[in-house]
């Protein structure tokens, strides 16, 4: 073999990844905006499926508020206002995964509060599954209530641990049915108290 087939078999030969590699560098913008959308097309399946449930989660919340809301004369006092009710749709554009842990949060902290007012919990440092599982056994919530108090908690608990990575709606629809859902206990938790305070 002389000297110029080996070079020529070099050259063939390293053609195709100099030309890849060329345009990777040229195209390299376009091609790190199109990677979100494959890995949403590796996962896709999983991501479809949990923002499905998400979504319908956020219907049963809605028909539960409503009924909820509509024998209530109780007036809820939020503890967020409406300007951060947006913040939080627009912080799952940057982090939905944390944005669906944070409002399981909210949830758990109002179901801590049903707790505490009925006397089924009494201690402050009590854990989250351990709050979550008296209300849930307990009969202080219809059983469309704790249906959906445990699917908020069945989808939490697969991001927490990571078994799926939630699109924007995902978390912006299970963030509205979270918070529909914490109007919900906050209700209860108004009527348990007034009922209480009237029997005093």
């Amino acid at each position: 073999m002389d000297w110029l087939t080996f070079i020529s078999k070099v050259i063939d030969s390293l053609a195709w990844p100099i030309v890849i590699l060329f345009l990777g560098v040229v195209f390299r913008r376009q091609f790190s905006n199109l990677l979100p959308y494959l890995r949403k097309l590796k996962a896709g399946p999983v991501e479809a499926e949990f923002e499905m449930e998400a979504r319908q989660a956020l219907a049963n919340s809605e028909k539960l508020s409503f009924q909820t809301m509509k024998g209530s004369a109780l007036k809820i006092e939020k503890p967020t206002e409406e300007k951060e009710a947006l913040a939080k749709l627009i912080g799952a554009r940057n982090d939905p995964a944390g944005m669906i842990i944070e409002a399981w949060t909210g949830v758990d902290g109002a179901l801590f509060r049903l707790g505490k007012q009925t006397g089924l919990i009494v201690d402050p440092l009590e854990n989250t599954r351990s709050v979550y599982r008296s209300i849930v056994s307990s009969d202080l919530l219809s059983d469309e209530a704790k249906r959906l108090v445990m699917e908020l908690y069945e989808l939490r608990n697969r991001v927490a641990h990571a078994k799926v990575k939630p699109t924007v709606v995902a978390a912006q629809d299970y963030v509205l049915a979270a918070d529909k859902v914490i109007d919900m206990l906050e209700v209860k938790t108004q009527k348990l108290a007034s009922i209480e305070a009237s029997s005093k």
